[in-house]
Parts: structure tokens; sequence; C-alpha cells
């Protein structure tokens, strides 16, 4: 073979690996080599092509940005028109469609063939047309007006998982695919921390950024959002004859295109509508926006015989979901004060139903948010709700449609008559001078003292993630303090049967005496003096300091004598923690009201020491964990920090190197992919077995007994 055929045959064998490669990690989520062994084969491509111009092919994992920047999108005439969709907003809606699919068919000589239907969730995102030729990637294309849409290849070229070649042998001369581009929730987010890292506005929501991405006239701008691709039908095609949809989702797969895993296959309309209220009680589990679930007749037969009407086909539906987004009218902004003294502003809303609920207040972040968003007080806003995150405000109505007179009238200056909101110069609260640190974008009210700041932190102490005292909500906290019988965290371990009797809600039983309510308040005060080291430095409420981090810092340090003394450099210096961390726990310790609490729980016979510190290498290091669901006993912190203290690591997505994934109720999607890739699942009890097994293994290397079998892992 003379040297030109060697580097021939190399380029195509590069090509052949980085694709492959490219799909696996993808496509399928499952790399096989690390991102610097793909780097070197890329760059040994490029510089074959480099040397040998006439060796780049279309299909070359190079080509993906290459083009110049765009004047303007050129048009492109869809093979098959790309219709829209009829919707169903709930069960009957649904049941309404197949019957009137089932008399169609009946009238023209269909009633003998079974009916089924696919189920897919309806993603949030831009819809798309690929045109492949002889199996190459050739056009992509916006949806449009369903006739005609814009020319978007060059962009649609940057995506990874969409693939510039078919794979498999004997391609079809023509097919194309349809799909629809997004952005992952986890992506979006850490695009939006990038640019405000750079002093950039923030996207207002994935759906927008994706279509707003897909249209850049520079591909160059485009390959730098995290653009993802789901396909989920087959449209034109010359050369390919398949009987159903669901057989189409699996041509899709094998060739190499990412279609949805949780598609499911029904044979009734009552299934369907199951289905379809799964999708909607799982949509906040899913790295992406859904908007419903799309339900198609699965026969291309029966396609066929139904047929479209307008520009809807008979054989398809979306089951519209409650709506995640609406307008509605921005009361007033108030301020809420926290633990640490920052203050909060939220928004007072005209009550608005989205995501299932009626919503009256939304948060607002902070005064830079606000700020550039324009929010003002009297505007109509834009609100968004998925599943159960908190409502938030994305921003205002800029333009829309009112009522004049009985007439429809464009409004035009929004902000006539609206001041900017400006945040108070004085805590509510307590009325103290706030104050804003020199590169923070928090403002805080500065008075240790100040009631709200007491009040929440008080709050935070018995809340179930740090000392879970049960009975004590944060209605008694309020009750209890606005009665004067706590000032601090300390002063819960005071209260007496006779002081809470007096309460509303805590009267004694007057045949029998008994005061059932403030005896269980009491109980699980004293079962709460048992709480580790850890969970009670959790409780503190130290600003920057959350349960893993108390759970390194008690590990380096285990007892409340040893933190106080540290340095900051050896505060610093515990893995998590750092300067800033640091400088935070050094003046809390430091300052003389809280060291007086300390010295209270000391009194109160809480533990301030760990009796058997972790070592550094844990007995779980080099495990990776996943949780998922809502845990029995564990908010996901907890799980996450007794998992960390025994060396495991915590992931947030399943791949082939996760050894656990941990179940809760309610789980989401990860636990499907876990059964994929054989990764074992654990629940709450199975976690908490590995646990004590993990500190038996560690109390047995170090020649220490075991703890009781009860014992708190």
């Amino acid at each position: 073979m003379s040297d030109a055929d060697r580097v021939v045959a190399r380029a195509a064998e590069l090509r052949e690996i980085l694709n492959h490669h490219a799909y696996l990690y993808y496509v399928l989520d499952q790399p096989q080599i690390d991102d610097a062994e793909y780097d070197a084969l890329y760059r040994e491509l490029q510089e074959l092509e480099a040397d040998h111009p006439d060796l780049r092919t279309p299909d070359s994992p190079t080509q993906r940005v290459g083009s110049a920047p765009l004047q303007k999108f050129e048009q492109v005439r869809h093979l098959e028109a790309m219709l829209s969709l009829a919707n169903a907003r709930d069960e009957d809606e649904l049941l309404a469609w197949d019957q009137r699919n089932r008399r169609l068919l009946e009238g023209r000589g269909f009633d003998d063939l079974p009916m089924r239907y696919v189920v897919e969730p309806k993603i949030d995102g831009l819809a798309i047309s690929l045109i492949y030729r002889d199996g190459l990637f050739v056009v992509g294309a916006t949806r449009g007006n369903g006739e005609v849409g814009e020319d978007v290849t060059a962009n649609l070229r940057t995506i990874g998982s969409l693939p510039l070649r078919l794979r498999g042998a004997r391609p079809p001369a023509v097919v194309e695919v349809r799909g629809e581009v997004y952005i992952p929730r986890t992506a979006f987010a850490r695009l939006n921390e990038a640019r405000a890292a750079a002093g950039l506005s923030a996207f207002v929501n994935p759906r927008n950024s994706a279509a707003g991405s897909i249209r850049q006239l520079d591909p160059k701008l485009a390959a730098e959002r995290p653009l993802d691709l789901w396909c989920y039908a087959i449209g034109h095609s010359e050369g390919l004859d398949l009987p159903d949809h669901h057989t189409a989702l699996e041509w899709l797969r094998a060739r190499g295109f990412k279609v949805n895993p949780h598609i499911v296959v029904v044979d009734s309309i009552d299934a369907v509508a199951a289905a379809c209220r799964t999708w909607e009680e799982r949509r906040a589990d899913l790295d992406y926006d859904i908007d419903g679930a799309v339900v198609k007749v699965d026969s291309y037969a029966l396609q066929a015989a139904l047929g479209s009407v307008a520009h809807d086909p008979r054989w398809a539906i979306a089951f519209k979901f409650a709506p995640t987004t609406v307008s509605t009218r921005l009361r007033s902004i108030e301020i809420n004060v926290g633990r640490t003294g920052v203050l909060t502003p939220f928004a007072v809303l005209k009550p608005v139903f989205v995501g299932g609920v009626t919503v009256e207040r939304a948060t607002l972040h902070n005064e830079d948010d606000i700020r550039r968003k324009d929010i003002r007080p009297g505007d109509d806003v834009i609100l968004q709700r998925a599943g159960d995150v908190i409502p938030q405000v994305v921003g205002p109505v800029l333009d829309g449609w009112v009522e004049e007179d009985g007439r429809r009238e464009e409004r035009f200056a929004r902000h006539a008559a609206l001041p900017e909101w400006r945040m108070p110069e004085a805590c509510p609260a307590c009325g103290s001078h706030v104050v804003r640190e020199t590169g923070e974008v928090a403002v805080r009210c500065p008075n240790r003292s100040c009631p709200a700041q007491v009040v929440e932190s008080i709050k935070h102490f018995v809340s179930k993630g740090a000392m879970d005292i049960d009975g004590i909500g944060e209605r008694l906290v309020e009750d209890l303090y606005a009665e004067d019988l706590i000032r601090d965290v300390a002063d819960l371990y005071a209260l007496r049967r006779e002081d809470l009797v007096e309460l509303e809600g805590f009267a004694l039983d007057q045949k029998t005496g008994a005061a059932k309510r403030a005896d269980r308040v009491l109980g699980s005060l004293d079962e709460s003096r048992s709480r580790p080291f850890a969970r009670v430095l959790f409780a503190l409420g130290i600003r920057h300091v959350g349960a893993v981090t108390a759970q390194a810092l008690v590990q380096a340090f285990p007892s409340i004598e040893a933190l106080q003394a540290a340095s900051v450099e050896e505060l610093a210096g515990v893995p998590g923690v750092g300067p800033v961390v640091a400088e935070a726990v050094k003046q809390h310790l430091a300052d003389e009201h809280n060291r007086q609490t300390l010295e209270k729980l000391r009194a109160a016979r809480l533990r301030l020491v760990e009796e058997h510190p972790l070592r550094d290498e844990g007995t779980l290091t080099g495990t990776s964990f996943v949780l998922t669901g809502k845990l029995p006993s564990l908010t996901r912190g907890e799980a996450q920090a007794l998992i960390e203290a025994r060396g495991g690591r915590v992931s947030g997505s399943v791949s082939k190197a996760t050894d656990f994934v941990v179940v809760g109720e309610d789980p989401g999607s990860k636990v499907a992919k876990a059964s994929r890739l054989g990764v074992a699942s654990l629940d709450e009890d199975a976690l908490r077995e590995l646990l004590a097994a993990a500190d038996a293994r560690a109390d047995a290397a170090a020649g220490q007994p075991s703890p009781s079998e009860d014992a708190e892992p």
C-alpha cells in the first residue's frame, strides 16, 4: 500500500472511530474513551485534512463547525408538509378524539384492524426537518409555516447527537427525519451561570434559547450553545417501507438518532390516558421541558385511512398539560428577611392558575435580577411554574392587546407611569440600615438581634434536614417567639409543659389532664439531643455551611472546641470549604452571642463532639451513587452527606461508571436508565445497611468496636 493510500485509509478510519464514539457519547450516554483520547484522534484527523484538503468529507466530525456566517437564511420547501396537532386538554376530549376516529374508520371499512397507540413526550423545543440522501445529512430546516421553513443546516450540524451519516448498510435514497431541538435544563442553568459571570443577561427559558440558537447566522455561535435533539418521526421517504410508527422509531434508533427511551405503545384509550397522566406527574423529574404528550395511531394504514383535516392529522393529537407559563398582574414587591439577614424580594400577584395550582406569590431573587428584567409593580408579568418548582417571574409583558371600549387596541407604552422598584434602605423587620457588601448581590440587615432573622434561624434549626424536631413547625416557632418563650435556638430546650399548654392548640384534656401535643413536642426535643455533632453544626445556620460542609468540618475538627480554636487558614484547608466559608465560620463562632448560645446548648446536653470521627480515606472511596426520588426520612442533602462522609461520590446522572442508584418515592427517568445499564438500585433501608456495613469495616480496620445496630449511620 502506498503512502497516499495509507493516508486515505487512516482518514476514513478516524472518521469512523470518531463518529462511533460521538454516537456512544451523545446518543447512548455510554462513553468508552475519555475526552483526552477523543481529542487526540480528532486532532490527528484535523492535521490529515489540513495536509490533504481533498480528504474532507461532509460527514467528517471536523466539519460540524466550519461554515462562514450567513447573510440570511434561505427558504426550504418541505418534501412533506409538517402539520400542526389538534389539542386535547382533558381525558374527555381525548376519549372524544378516539371515538371520532373509530366511527370514521368503521365507515371506511377498517373496523376489523386492531387499534394501537404510541404515546410520546411533547418536547417544548423547536421542530425541525432533517433530509438524508443516500445516508448523508444534506439539509436541515425549521418548520416555518408547515410548507416552507428556513435552511439552518449549518447550525444543526453543530449538534453532537445529530448523525452526519446514517449508521448501517443500504440507506434509503431519501429519508426525512422529524425532530425537536432543545436545551437540557441542567445545561441551560450552566449556560446562564456562565453568562452572568461574563456580565451578560440571562436567557429566559430553554425553549426560546434553543430557537434563538438555531437561528444564529454564525454557526460558531450556535456551536457554543448546549443544543440537543430528540427525533420522533419519519416524514417523506424513498426506498423505505415500514408498517407502523413504533417500527419507524426503532429504525431511527438503529440508524443513530436519539429517540426518547420512555415512549410507550398501548392497546387502549384508557391506557393512553394513564400514560398521559404519568408524563404530567413526572415532568418535573425530566431534564428537559415538556408541555404535553403526543398520542398517535400506530398503524400507517390506519393513519392513511384517517387522513387530515385542515392543517391537523386526524391520527395524532396533543394531550396538553396544565400551563406552566401565564401572564398576570404584579400587584406589589414585598421583602422577606432570612436567617442570615438577606433581604429577599418576592412578588405579590393577582391570583392565577398555573402548573396545576393557584399562585399568588413568586420569587424575585434579588434587586439586580429585578433591575435586569426591568420588573415594576403594576406590570403585567410572565409567570412560570414547572412541576413542583417555585413559581418565578420571568419578565414583564412587553407587548400585547388590551380592551378599550369593546375594541382590541395594542399596548405601546408599558412603563408610562410605573416607577422603578428599589430595595428599601431600612430593614422592614427591625428598622436597621441595610448594607450591601462589595462584590455581593445580596442586601443584608446587619442586626443579629433582628426578630425576623432570629425566627428564621429557629425555623431552620428545627427543620427536618437539621435537628428534625417533630411537632415544631414554622407557625409554632412564630407563636413561641411572639409569646416571649424563646429568643434563640437554645431556649427551645428550656420549654416546659406548662408553657406549651397555654398556647392555642395545646390545651389540656379537661377529663384526663393529658396534653398529648405538648408531650410530643417535649419528647421530640429530648430525642434531638442525640443528633450527631455534624447535624448540630448544620442546624446552627452558619452562613455558607450546608449539611455536606458541616460533615467535612466535623471530620477535620471533631469537637466544638477544636473548631473554635482553628484558624481561618486551617478551616480553609478542609476539602470543600475554602477561604469564604472559613471566614464565615470563624466570625460566627467568635461572636459573643453565638458563644453564649453554644454554651446553653452544651448545658442542654446536645452533642458538640463527634465520638467516632470518620477516617480521611472513607470505606466507600471510589463508589459512585446517583439519588432520585423522595426518600422516606432523609433529604437528598442528608443522603449525599452520609455517602460523601464515607468517601463515596454522588453524581447527578446515571452512566456505566455509576455503582448504585438510590431510589425514593416518585423517581425520575434515572431508574429506567440504571436498569438498562445494569446499575444496582437501593432503597433507603438498603442504603442505610450499606452505610452501616461501611462503618463496621472502618471500625474494624481502626480496632474500634462497631456501633450499635440502632445507631444512625
